[in-house]
């Protein structure tokens, strides 16, 4: 891609120094492949975008379901936590009951 955008800077050079001097001879030849292969660039470009793009949607969407995940996970052994406190009051209370 970089090659493409080197094609297109140096064609927009050369057709600058030409116009300057005057030169019309091969110009609008010049002018038509320029415009090719800005479109080529122009194309590429807007993949990247596409893709990168897709790649944000994908990493948000991944970090929302993690950090949903992550919240279940944690009300979870905020659970189980209450349970194993449960059993702990119950083996006391079984204990005292039978001193």
């Amino acid at each position: 891609m970089s090659d493409l955008f080197e094609q297109v800077k140096n064609l927009s050079l050369e057709l600058r120094s030409l116009i300057r001097q005057g030169v019309k001879d091969g110009v609008d030849d010049r002018i038509q492949m320029r415009n090719t292969l800005l479109q080529q660039w122009f194309g590429e470009i807007s993949d990247l975008i596409q893709l990168t793009n897709e790649q944000q949607q994908f990493l948000e969407d991944l970090l929302t379901e993690e950090q949903q995940l992550l919240s279940e996970l944690q009300a979870e052994q905020r659970k189980l936590s209450g349970h194993e406190q449960g059993k702990k009051k119950l083996n006391s209370y079984q204990q005292v009951s039978r001193h």
